[in-house]
């Protein structure tokens, strides 16, 4: 699973990790700055994700997409679906940003709504990040 990432998921990753890197230490606002994992935690996220009984998988708060990334290669893998949640409107651009740019679109369901409100419609839920 890891080790044939698409390059152009290998781009995408590296710059939100350059730029998650430049907000922590810039004083960007910590609503501006991108919440994301760290590339171990994507690591082991995409592991847990793989390892999930059939259903349905999703992630509540997308930011810039980058744990989607790491759980889109798992949904790959396993033949599965990703649907993530975000609320605010710069995050789910920079997301959708991320699905386009990484090409993970066909794995992964932006949701631009409260993860709250939208949960009631997915059945089965095996994995909940």
């Amino acid at each position: 699973m890891f080790a044939d990432i698409p390059e152009p998921m290998l781009r995408r990753m590296r710059e939100l990790e350059s730029r998650d890197a430049r907000d922590r230490n810039d004083g960007t606002p910590r609503l501006e700055r991108l919440r994301q994992v760290p590339p171990a935690t994507g690591r082991f996220l995409a592991i847990a994700a793989a390892c999930a009984p059939a259903g349905g998988w999703v992630e509540v708060g997308t930011s810039a997409g980058y744990s989607a990334m790491w759980l889109a290669l798992a949904a790959r893998h396993r033949g599965a679906q990703l649907v993530t949640f975000e609320l605010l409107p710069e995050k789910a651009r920079l997301a959708r940003e991320t699905l386009a740019l990484a090409e993970i679109g066909d794995r992964v369901e932006l949701r631009e709504e409260n993860a709250i409100a939208g949960l009631d419609a997915i059945d089965g839920v095996s994995f909940c990040f």
